[in-house]
């Protein structure tokens, strides 16, 4: 039997893709809920919610380690093995940091 599949660290990496894989699209209900929520805010008040940009912000770069991660072109493990995201949040052409 070839070397690779027998080598711990190919099985535990296979194991963590498919589960960042299934994180992935429970994240992707969260992100509509996000949009969904942003498009309500903007309709009934006339202004974004900050908050809910900051979210929605976090959660992309979230998505963007795991997408990173699942196709092998990082290997370092997106949160909860590592930080979760808080970078600024460009809002109406401004940045802020947090």
């Amino acid at each position: 039997m070839p070397e690779q599949f027998e080598d711990k660290s190919t099985w535990q990496r296979i194991l963590f893709v498919a589960l960042f894989w299934l994180i992935f699209h429970v994240v992707q209900f969260v992100l509509l809920a996000v949009a969904v929520g942003q498009c309500l805010f903007k309709l009934f008040t006339g202004s974004s919610n900050s908050q809910l940009a900051q979210l929605g912000h976090n959660l992309s770069q979230f998505v963007q380690e795991i997408l990173q991660y699942v196709t092998f072109n990082s290997d370092r493990r997106p949160f909860p093995f590592n930080d979760f995201p808080k970078d600024g949040v460009v809002i109406e052409g401004e940045k802020t940091s947090t």
